[in-house]
């Protein structure tokens, strides 16, 4: 478990940004009524093999910040670890961007989320996509050099957020700093929705998150499904 928690810790990437967001964005499209769901997690040793695969619920929601910025809370329970990140970049009409280093991540007016990289001892590849009804993400993070006790160079941990929209997720609070956005009609099936049907009651908790900005990790409140 161990294990899981540093590699989990992994993601809290340094990722700053360099500029005032624009009122309205391609981001700020979907801050609102946050998504929830469920969220996996496959191991794979240096020969490609699956070691094992753990899966719990996770949620995410875009927040529009005092500074003009666009932040993304993405929130993971994994046996009771961790498995999440916070980031904020600037939004434009033509697309949203997070850049530090070798790592970037974009999202595309369309919705579509790419970016990657190498950081530290590892390397990372992010590939999604968003709607206003589903909020699909991979992070791909591949071990470049081991530390002491931590998994064997080559190792690549697969983390698979498939996250929903339900009437019960507009249940908000002031202190979230969320704003609801207009309504617009678009599919968004996924493997939740499937097993454990639309979320009936959403609570927003206060949880600790990899941090994108110095510290490595920060308290933020996170929706969280208690009632399927």
């Amino acid at each position: 478990m161990k294990r899981m928690t540093r590699t989990i810790a992994i993601l809290a990437l340094a990722l700053p940004f360099l500029a005032c967001a624009a009122e309205t964005g391609t981001a700020a499209r979907y801050a609102g009524a946050p998504y929830t769901g469920d969220v996996d997690v496959r191991v794979r040793t240096p020969d490609g093999a699956l070691k094992r695969t753990d899966a719990g619920t996770g949620s995410a929601h875009f927040k529009r910040l005092s500074n003009g910025r666009i932040q993304l809370v993405v929130d993971g329970l994994i046996n009771k670890e961790t498995a999440g990140f916070v980031l904020e970049g600037n939004d434009s009409r033509s697309g949203w961007r997070a850049g530090h280093d070798n790592v970037v991540l974009d999202m595309s007016p369309g919705g579509a989320i790419r970016g990657g990289g190498t950081s530290t001892n590892q390397r990372l590849r992010f590939d999604g996509n968003v709607t206003d009804a589903h909020f699909g993400l991979d992070v791909e993070l591949q071990v470049l050099t081991s530390k002491p006790g931590g998994p064997p160079p080559g190792t690549t941990y697969l983390f698979h957020y498939d996250l929903d929209r339900s009437a019960a997720s507009d249940i908000r609070t002031a202190s979230a700093g969320i704003a609801p956005s207009g309504k617009r009609v678009t599919s968004g099936n996924s493997a939740s929705s499937k097993s454990k049907g639309k979320c009936k009651r959403t609570v927003w908790q206060t949880r600790n998150v990899a941090s994108m900005s110095g510290a490595p990790m920060i308290m933020t409140q996170v929706p969280v499904c208690v009632e399927w």
